[in-house]
């Protein structure tokens, strides 16, 4: 009996393995797909913050469409290139341009000023503005925005609309020259930088800018004749200028131009700043010597000239004569 007992319960525990065993496995629970999380995509300025203009490449470079919205200055600098200040570099986003002509300390007080010359500068950018410097040479504004910001422009300034030249804040800054339409502007050129003795013939003819600047002493074997033809704020004028300046108009430097002769053909010429080495004719009307110096003779081809001449203003170390 005991036998048949355990038998039984031995068939059960068999059975119940056999159903256990015979049970689908426990499935996990399927992983569900994550979710795509889409990335934030932010703005990048493609091109610099700023430009340092440490030399004419990277005045020029600084100046193009790729260049920093600031262009930063450390001295004074020229070129014979007329400048465009190109859209295209932004500041937080923005279209912007500044010329940024000084530099200060960390309170944002102004340390030093400088000069940018250059034949000319047209402003293609919106919201561009020259500051706290000066730059020598016509300024022609395309676009929206323009400001002089506690600055000089030596030259005339000229808008494409009347839109535009009503919109400018002339007490912000100054220009010595005209304020107007580029409809205004004189077709020739405002000035010419004497680099060079071939630039200086070029200067002197009436193809030349009506202020010639110098920025060292210069000496020609040529006799030179300063022809009438440009014009100032459209009346003829010539100017020698034989100097440097800064922002304040104080004299930095004084150069001293030689050649055997000098022929005065335009009206309202003047000679400033520094010294002509030579003879000196004078045939147009109201020739002055600005705090200047002739180390020659000065001839003028009739009386009238010569009485209208006012020796105080210069000095002449020989002659003062009709020829």
């Amino acid at each position: 009996m005991k036998l048949k007992l355990k038998l039984v319960l031995l068939l059960l525990l068999v059975g119940m393995l056999v159903v256990t065993g015979c049970s689908p496995a426990t499935e996990e629970p399927a992983e569900e797909p994550a979710e795509e999380v889409e990335e934030e995509v932010t703005d990048v300025v493609s091109g610099p913050t700023l430009t340092m203009a440490t030399d004419e490449a990277a005045m020029l470079e600084g100046f193009s469409a790729d260049g920093g919205w600031i262009i930063i200055f450390e001295g004074d600098m020229s070129t014979e290139e007329e400048l465009v200040l190109a859209e295209g570099p932004t500041n937080d986003g923005e279209l912007a341009r500044k010329v940024a002509l000084y530099t200060q300390d960390a309170d944002r007080n102004v340390t030093a000023r400088f000069t940018l010359t250059a034949p000319s500068m047209t402003v293609e950018s919106v919201n561009s503005r020259i500051q706290g410097g000066t730059f020598a040479g016509d300024v022609f504004v395309n676009a929206e925005g323009f400001r002089l910001a506690d600055a000089v422009i030596e030259g005339n300034l000229y808008f494409a609309s009347q839109d535009l030249l009503d919109a400018f804040d002339a007490s912000e800054g100054e220009v010595t020259g005209m304020v107007g339409l580029e409809s205004d502007a004189v077709a020739s050129a405002t000035q010419t930088v004497a680099t060079d003795e071939a630039a200086l013939l070029e200067g002197f003819s009436a193809d030349g800018g009506w202020i010639i600047l110098f920025e060292d002493d210069m000496s020609t074997d040529q006799e030179l004749v300063l022809a009438e033809g440009p014009t100032n704020d459209g009346e003829m004028a010539r100017k020698l200028a034989l100097y440097t300046q800064d922002s304040d108009r104080n004299v930095t430097a004084r150069f001293t131009l030689t050649a055997p002769k000098l022929t005065v053909e335009s009206v309202d010429t003047r000679i400033q700043g520094g010294t002509f080495a030579g003879d000196v004719y004078v045939n147009g009307e109201n020739f002055r010597l600005v705090d200047a110096v002739i180390d020659g003779n000065l001839y003028f081809a009739s009386q009238d000239l010569m009485d209208a001449f006012d020796a105080s203003e210069g000095e002449v170390t020989g002659d003062v004569a009709v020829q």
